[in-house]
């Protein structure tokens, strides 16, 4: 069984139409979960662009794999994801952007790939319509005059073309920059949301969404940058745009569909999509990601597996570590003893419907726990962890009850922090 790994950057769990988002259009991806599993309750582990690919790759959370922050290498003598696939005779290929080992527009040596046979990436470029570099495994620059999301799927296809030739299956993993900021999507899907009325969150607050870029700069002052004249102080043209993006997403997935049905192997190859971590568009009064919101630590996830039941929504706890366990076990390989992630592929044969009995994510301030309908994060400080919210997610999904220091679940606090601290000192190596 083949393997096409999809994922976005900065895609909020919520920005498809399957999931019930009014304003946004992905037909594309709706139709493949309507064949799959789309999963309501699939979560970052760390939400932020370079530890999510750490984890994602090692299928080990990032205080234990060491990715902590955006251009930190994966570590060394650690079976990958692809190491998995390459011990057992497949070819693996990534496409896109890679951000461990790195920043900025610069190639990626094979010693920082993680042990991907084909190549063509960059590590960080925060621009869609210029510049638009990949780098392959010669190191070689190739420059293209189209838009970054096309590029990538242009590049993807190639892939395809050349590996469904091979006797040997193929993982094709491959990383989109959109819809991370700044917004600036294709013409013609811009259009699409021209003046289109954006219905909020019911926990979203007026902000100002625009966020300055490093690679490249933004202009300074920020007033003379086309992308704040665009939705600076603006945040419904910053979700139309937005969406745009995730519309362009969508219909290059078709494209990519498309393709594995020409190349004849559409019938012999699992389709995952999900993202690195979410955005949160003004909800709590927040933009971007890095939070244990759930708009923020929430992230899509479709798996489609031919010949298995499909149709379903699933409201199951599941995250980035389990990933990969879970693709390994589906293709018929080895288990990769290494992973903290629990493989949920009983699930998506119809043998069970939960997962995990509790998911953890984290950042270097912040650690959490969801376990059943509770979500506990507590701050992480020098003499331990001191819980700053509770919440409720089936009665309150939106966050806005705070009940951290309601006296009526004080048992449950007392029992959750309990645990999560556990699991802080164990990853962390503090036991």
């Amino acid at each position: 069984m083949n393997l096409l790994f999809i994922f976005t950057d900065q895609q909020n769990r919520y920005a498809l139409g399957c999931m019930d988002n009014p304003n946004v259009d992905t037909p594309n991806l709706d139709q493949l979960a309507e064949k799959g599993v789309c999963f309501s309750r699939c979560y970052s582990n760390d939400p932020v662009c370079g530890p999510f690919r750490g984890s994602l790759l090692t299928g080990q959370y990032t205080s234990r794999c060491g990715v902590i922050d955006n251009g930190f290498p994966l570590p060394v003598g650690v079976t990958t994801f692809a190491d998995a696939f390459n011990n057992a005779g497949y070819n693996t290929s990534w496409v896109g952007k890679w951000h461990l080992g790195g920043n900025g527009n610069e190639p990626i040596t094979e010693d920082k790939r993680g042990g991907f046979k084909k190549f063509i990436g960059y590590q960080c470029y925060n621009g869609f319509n210029d510049n638009v570099c990949f780098y392959d495994e010669e190191n070689q620059e190739h420059l293209f005059h189209q838009h970054r999301t096309e590029v990538t799927t242009d590049l993807a296809i190639d892939q395809l073309k050349g590996l469904s030739k091979s006797d040997k299956p193929f993982m094709l993993m491959m990383s989109y920059q959109a819809p991370h900021y700044p917004e600036q999507p294709a013409m013609e899907y811009a259009e699409l949301y021209k003046n289109r009325k954006i219905i909020r969150r019911a926990n979203c607050q007026d902000v100002d969404p625009f966020t300055p870029t490093y690679s490249p700069p933004s202009p300074r002052p920020f007033e003379k940058d086309p992308d704040y004249q665009c939705y600076g102080n603006n945040l419904d043209e910053y979700i139309r745009l937005y969406n745009a993006m995730c519309t362009q997403i969508d219909a290059n997935i078709g494209r990519l569909l498309r393709e594995l049905e020409r190349l004849g192997v559409a019938d012999d190859t699992m389709i995952f999509f999900t993202s690195d971590h979410g955005d949160m568009q003004g909800s709590h009064g927040l933009k971007n990601k890095c939070l244990p919101h759930e708009e923020s630590a929430g992230i899509p996830l479709i798996a489609y597996v031919p010949g298995l039941p499909g149709g379903r929504v699933s409201d199951a706890l599941v995250s980035g570590i389990d990933m990969m366990p879970t693709c390994v076990e589906l293709a018929g390989l080895s288990p990769v003893a290494s992973v903290d992630g629990k493989s949920f592929a009983p699930l998506l044969r119809g043998e069970t419907e939960s997962a995990c009995e509790a998911i953890f994510s984290e950042r270097a301030q912040w650690c959490m726990i969801v376990k059943g309908a509770w979500k506990l994060v507590a701050e992480r400080q020098d003499d331990g962890l001191a819980p700053t919210m509770m919440t409720n997610l089936d009665e309150d999904p939106y966050e806005l009850d705070n009940c951290v220091e309601n006296l009526s679940v004080a048992a449950l606090r007392k029992e959750l922090l309990s645990e999560l601290t556990f699991w802080d000192n164990d990853i962390r190596n503090l036991c």
